[in-house]
């Protein structure tokens, strides 16, 4: 038994010294893939004709300028923003009025023209309480009227003539008033005597001019005042520029 185990000892021993010493053949060659496969292609790597290729690397070129003259224009653009909020910053802009003489604005045009710039006129038209009037309302005839007249006199009431149009003619006109107080005082009195009297405000229209002018930082140095160039009742305001 014993001899047995050292002849398989040996054998193995023997076995493993042949595979040791003799020289090993490795096959390196690889498989040709079938002719049908379907390849996979990155976007990055798709193929490029020869035909193409020149147009493709115009392309790329135009675009390169395109890209260029864009960044230019934004360059441009952007100085223009910020040289217009430069303007914004130093100009102040303002309007000078209310004028209802028109001579006397057209004068202060003149002298203003040499100190400020962008100078423009605006016309408004406005209504003001013009005077007041005390009246009786149409009797509705010319007779009803003489007859109220005679009874104005032998009250003693003077100053008054027949209404001969409008929406009160046929009526009594007591006066016209600049005051109200003392269109109120003829109202009163007229009233006492049992004269069914009234009082109408008459508004008068007219127009009024404003100066809208401009001027840089700069011009509010040195001697020039918009106090010696404004009249009784004419105010500057500051206004937002345009």
């Amino acid at each position: 038994m014993r001899l047995f185990l050292v002849f398989i000892v040996l054998l193995n021993l023997l076995y493993a010294a042949w595979q040791f010493l003799s020289p090993s053949v490795t096959d390196n060659s690889i498989a040709p893939l079938p002719d049908n496969l379907q390849t996979l292609e990155l976007l990055r790597e798709t193929r490029v004709s020869p035909e193409t290729e020149g147009v493709n690397n115009e392309d790329q070129q135009r675009a390169g300028e395109n890209s260029a003259e864009l960044a230019i224009d934004n360059v441009a653009l952007d100085d223009a923003d910020k040289e217009a909020e430069l303007v914004e910053l130093v100009a102040s802009c303002y309007t000078l009025g209310p004028f209802k003489d028109k001579e006397i604005m057209q004068q202060l045009k003149i002298s203003l023209s040499e100190h400020v710039q962008n100078m423009s006129v605006r016309k408004l038209s406005e209504s003001e309480k013009h005077r007041y009037w005390v009246y009786i309302p149409s009797l509705g005839s010319r007779k009803r009227a003489r007859q109220m007249v005679e009874r104005l006199r032998g009250s003693q009431i003077k100053d008054f003539y027949i209404i001969l149009n409008g929406d009160a003619r046929n009526g009594v006109s007591l006066g016209h008033f600049k005051e109200q107080l003392h269109a109120n005082r003829r109202f009163k009195k007229v009233k006492d005597l049992g004269f069914n009297a009234e009082i109408k405000v008459i508004y008068r229209d007219f127009d009024v001019y404003w100066l809208d002018y401009q001027f840089a930082g700069d011009q509010v140095e040195g001697s020039f005042s918009i106090q010696e160039y404004a009249t009784e009742g004419v105010s500057q305001l500051e206004r937002q520029c345009k």
